[in-house]
C-alpha cells in the first residue's frame, strides 16, 4: 500500500509539473502575435459567409471585447463590428491590423486593450503601453485610415489588483497623449468599477475574478455608448 501511495504521489507531482510547464508555455507563447493566428483566420472565414456591415464602429481588443456577447445590443443603435481575440495586446492588434481593421473601413475604432500588456511575463511597463498605442495609431494614420480612435481605459480587476497602479499610470499617459490629438479620444469607465472607497467592485466579475459579468459590461456600456451616440455614430444593424 505504501508503494502505491508513493507511486500515486509521484504521478501527482509529475502532473502538477506538467501543468505548470504548460501554463508557462501558454504565457510565453501568447505574447507572440502569431499565437492568435487561428482566431484571426476564423474572423476572415466568418466575413466570407456573413459579410460585416459597412460604415460601422469597430471594437477591437482582447478579453473584454471577445467575451462581450451582448455588444451589438448594448451599443444599439450604433452599428458595431466585434473583433476581440484571445488576450490580445496592443502590438498584436497592430500586427493584424491589415486583417482586422483595414478591411472594414470603420467609421470609428474603439480599442480595448492594455491589461494583458501589463500582465505580460516579459515585464511590460505603462510607458511601453503608451508607446505601443502610439505606434498602432500612427501606423493606421500612415496607411490612410483616419477614422477617430477611442481608447477605453484599462480597467481594474480583483485578480490583478496588484497591477492597478500600473494601469492607472498607463491610462494617465494615454489620456494625456490623446488630449492633443483631435481624432483620438479617451473613455474612462473605471470610476464605475470602484466603490465610494476606491475599492474594486467584485460583483462586476465572473468566478475567475478577471472577466466581466453582465453587471460589469453594463458599466462599460454606460461609459462608452453615450460617447458614440453624441459623436453621431447611430445607424445600421450590428454584426459579430
Amino acid at each position: 500500500m505504501r508503494r502505491g501511495l508513493v507511486t500515486l504521489g509521484i504521478g501527482f507531482g509529475v502532473a502538477v509539473l506538467a501543468l505548470f510547464a504548460f501554463l508557462i508555455y501558454v504565457l510565453l507563447a501568447s505574447g507572440d502575435p502569431k499565437y492568435w493566428e487561428g482566431e484571426i483566420a476564423a474572423f476572415e472565414r466568418r466575413d466570407v459567409s456573413n459579410p460585416p456591415p459597412e460604415n460601422a464602429v469597430l471594437f477591437v481588443g482582447g478579453r473584454d471585447v471577445r467575451l462581450w456577447e451582448s455588444l451589438g445590443e448594448d451599443m444599439a443603435p450604433v452599428t458595431v463590428i466585434q473583433r476581440g481575440f484571445g488576450g490580445a495586446q496592443l502590438p498584436h492588434i497592430a500586427y493584424y491590423r491589415d486583417r482586422i481593421i483595414h478591411p472594414y473601413k470603420p467609421r470609428a475604432i474603439v480599442i480595448m486593450a492594455g491589461d494583458a500588456d501589463l500582465a505580460d511575463v516579459r515585464g511590460r511597463r505603462p510607458e511601453d503601453v503608451l508607446d505601443d498605442f502610439r505606434t498602432l495609431v500612427l501606423s493606421l494614420r500612415a496607411e490612410n485610415l483616419n477614422a477617430p480612435v477611442y481608447f477605453v481605459a484599462i480597467r481594474p480587476s480583483p485578480a490583478r489588483k496588484e497591477r492597478w497602479y500600473g494601469a492607472q499610470r498607463a491610462n494617465a499617459l494615454i489620456a494625456d497623449y490623446v488630449s492633443a490629438e483631435p481624432t483620438m479620444h479617451f473613455i474612462d469607465a473605471t470610476p464605475g468599477m470602484l466603490d465610494e472607497r476606491g475599492n474594486i467592485r467584485k460583483e462586476l466579475f465572473r468566478w475567475d475574478r478577471l472577466s466581466l459579468n453582465a453587471k460589469g459590461y453594463a458599466v462599460l456600456t454606460e461609459a462608452i455608448k453615450p460617447v458614440l451616440i453624441e459623436a453621431g455614430y447611430g445607424g445600421l444593424r450590428s454584426s459579430r
